[in-house]
């Protein structure tokens, strides 16, 4: 039997985002539906496909689908992405920093 670990904080988003944009209750319909889903993961690359996790293939799907709708313009989102990744290695390299100079 397969042990399900603890969820991030970013895995129970992914998955609140998918259930509001394949909600068949909302108004206006779904945005999307879960064969896209599908069809955006199994459209990876195998190298891709290998190397990430279940949400992190969730949210490249989605982004594509989005992205091809006009609705987000995935580019952007890439971008900012990359910005916040950046700001949190340069937050945690400079805390790292103060953490040696403290134990000194």
């Amino acid at each position: 039997m397969r042990e399900q670990h603890a969820f991030a904080p970013w895995e129970v988003r992914t998955d609140a985002l998918m259930r509001a944009l394949t909600d068949p209750s909302r108004p206006g319909g779904p945005i999307m539906v879960v064969d896209e889903l599908r069809r955006g993961i199994e459209s990876l690359e195998p190298e891709t496909y290998t190397r990430l996790g279940y949400y992190e293939k969730w949210l490249l799907s989605m982004l594509a689908i989005l992205d091809e709708r006009g609705t987000v313009d995935a580019a952007s989102v890439r971008r900012r992405a990359s910005e916040i990744a950046r700001e949190l290695r340069d937050h945690d390299h400079d805390h790292d920093h103060d953490h040696a100079e403290d134990t000194r």
